[in-house]
């Protein structure tokens, strides 16, 4: 799932909503403040319709890749001020902003790993890898990504949405007032609890 994080300790956030949950409150809502806005101008970028007619919705079809939906792809967009999970790398997220629907990956990210289209091998190739393209047409992949958006790079990635968002969003300064949020959060926090152990002390 395509996503912009702002990284940080998500044990201390744990520890802010343990014992001093208005702060926790406070952070929350800077982080809202600084993310909401790149959320709804990334939900603007979406096509209201397909960018081919070939990935417009059909009443039937058998086919396994996503049909094109813009409610489906404006709805994923959102964003997260919890604290996420260690991921396998060991790191976590304080928050993020995150393009979830199938059909809303594909269209922020297609062609960053391959400007021309996945390797074409043709319908009738062997084996199970998911890496090329099985269409009939050799040049379906580079036609597919012709008809889409140019990408665009922020600090954060690629795409076309989330990521063109960030990169638009520079003037706002999202990163810097969450960074700045969490940051006097942190300072708050630790000061609060100095001055508890230091009560408990005398």
């Amino acid at each position: 799932m395509p996503a912009v994080e702002i990284r940080g300790n998500a044990d201390l956030r744990k520890a802010m909503r343990q014992f001093t949950p208005d702060l926790e409150k406070t952070l929350k809502s800077e982080l809202r403040r600084a993310l909401l806005p790149v959320v709804r101008m990334a939900k603007g970028f979406v096509p209201s319709q397909a960018p081919m007619s070939g990935w417009a919705a059909r009443s039937f079809s058998e086919g396994h890749f996503p049909q094109w939906s813009t409610k489906t792809i404006i709805k994923g967009l959102g964003y997260s001020a919890s604290p996420s999970k260690i991921n396998k790398n060991g790191f976590s997220s304080m928050a993020r902003i995150f393009n979830k629907s199938a059909v809303g990956a594909i269209y922020e990210t297609s062609g960053r790993k391959n400007p021309n289209g996945q390797p074409w091998v043709g319908p009738y190739a062997g084996g199970s890898s998911k890496g090329v393209s099985r269409s009939s047409n050799k040049n379906a992949g580079r036609q597919f990504i012709a008809n889409m958006s140019p990408l665009v790079s922020s600090l954060q990635g690629q795409g076309r949405l989330i990521y063109r968002a960030w990169r638009d969003s520079t003037k706002s300064d999202p990163m810097g007032i969450a960074l700045r949020a969490i940051d006097e959060a942190t300072t708050e926090f630790y000061a609060r609890a100095q001055y508890s152990s230091f009560s408990k002390a005398a």
